[in-house]
């Protein structure tokens, strides 16, 4: 714990347990505002300890959780080095073939299939020439051991003894909504999400047909970037870099491989608004815009970006209170950094208590020292004007020692 006025460490505590910090916190009445992560934990606490305490949510954690949901997201849609074509224009999966175009081998069901027709065949080649034979049904079917109905159908001169429903396509119901689905594969939606959308505009098949159908043209995407595409190789890093600094920054990518590469994935270029406009609201003191931006955002329906953003809604007040004060974390995260640096030398030795009395004096010892030297500076003041005689100095110089 570190007091945010004075910059010094209050207290170490053993736990970080709801009921344990709520407890400390108590021990304070007059606590008025806490600077905290987003850690529930934290906030439960703040809230149970029944206190009027005004609760800052830190803006280095809110824009590291914004960052790191965005490069996940990029992570997922693009693989670590991809192809950026010459012309920038969504996969249409021209270059490999349609997925319903029927394979020319014949494979195992087709060669099946012919070997029963053959077979068929002589039978009702056998059944015929005992009918030219003078037999009559009856006896036909007891020297063929068929029926006398199978006889029937085998001496009708229309027979076909090929199934009547083999390589007849059933019209398929995923069919109609094919190019929909790989522009939203190219854009990043996930099975889920296209399912969603697909069902709204009048799709009735199964997940599993979207599953497979999906599946086989990312798989195609990926062999078409690496194989068939001519155009230059991109390295994922850099897109991911300009989440935090702007383009002008980083030399590896210039801007208008930017603009080629947001014309191949739009939905890229909607994620980095997303995140400097956050930017803007967060640092810009606009509270007011913080709802609208959550809006847009929500309607991007990016999965990554979502679960921010409930987080968000969660702890909704403590967000808006870091975009009107200035208080941040930064003290604390300091200050742990440097008990790190004390607890990692000390590790195995020691208990928690001789942890925390060690900081403690050294924060103790640090703050007699500043008033000694502040002391000390006022004194020579005083002395060079001739304000104080030697022996009242070093009394001085002594009392607050």
């Amino acid at each position: 714990m570190v007091d945010i006025d004075t910059h010094r460490v209050v207290d170490l505590l053993a736990s970080r347990d709801v009921e344990d910090v709520a407890e400390w916190l108590r021990s304070y009445p007059n606590i008025r505002i806490v600077s905290r992560d987003g850690s529930v934990s934290y906030k439960s606490a703040i809230e149970q300890a029944g206190m009027d305490i005004q609760q800052v949510s830190d803006r280095f954690h809110l824009l590291k959780g914004l960052t790191d949901a965005a490069k996940k997201f990029i992570s997922r849609l693009l693989s670590a080095n991809f192809m950026l074509p010459t012309e920038a224009s969504h996969y249409d999966g021209k270059l490999t073939g349609d997925y319903w175009d029927k394979p020319i081998k014949e494979d195992s069901p087709t060669a099946k299939h012919n070997a029963n027709v053959e077979k068929k065949m002589k039978v009702v080649k056998q059944v015929r020439e005992l009918r030219k034979q003078g037999f009559n049904k009856g006896e036909i079917a007891g020297l063929a051991g068929i029926s006398r109905a199978t006889v029937a159908k085998y001496l009708k001169e229309d027979f076909n003894p090929a199934n009547s429903y083999y390589n007849t396509t059933i019209p398929s119901k995923i069919k109609p909504y094919a190019e929909a689905i790989k522009t939203m594969l190219s854009e990043g939606k996930t099975f889920k999400q296209i399912g969603i959308i697909i069902r709204e505009k009048g799709y009735a098949g199964s997940d599993a047909a979207i599953r497979m159908f999906a599946t086989r043209e990312r798989k195609i995407m990926k062999e078409t970037a690496r194989q068939g595409v001519s155009g230059e190789k991109i390295e994922r890093k850099w897109l991911v870099s300009l989440l935090y600094r702007p383009i002008d920054k980083i030399s590896a990518i210039s801007a208008e491989q930017l603009d080629r590469i947001i014309g191949e994935y739009p939905v890229i270029g909607r994620v980095y608004d997303a995140v400097s406009g956050f930017k803007q609201t967060l640092l810009g003191k606009k509270e007011s815009e913080l709802d609208k931006w959550l809006e847009e955002t929500d309607s991007l329906e990016i999965d990554e970006l979502s679960s921010f953003i409930n987080g968000i809604r969660r702890d909704i007040a403590a967000v808006k209170n870091a975009i009107l004060l200035d208080y941040n974390n930064g003290l604390a995260e300091g200050s742990v950094n440097e008990r790190k640096v004390v607890k990692r030398i000390m590790y195995g030795r020691n208990s928690f208590e001789m942890l925390k009395g060690k900081l403690l004096r050294l924060e103790l010892k640090r703050k007699i020292n500043e008033l000694w030297k502040d002391s000390i500076y006022r004194l020579r003041f005083m002395n060079r004007y001739g304000l104080f005689p030697a022996y009242k100095i070093m009394a001085e110089v002594f009392r607050c020692g």
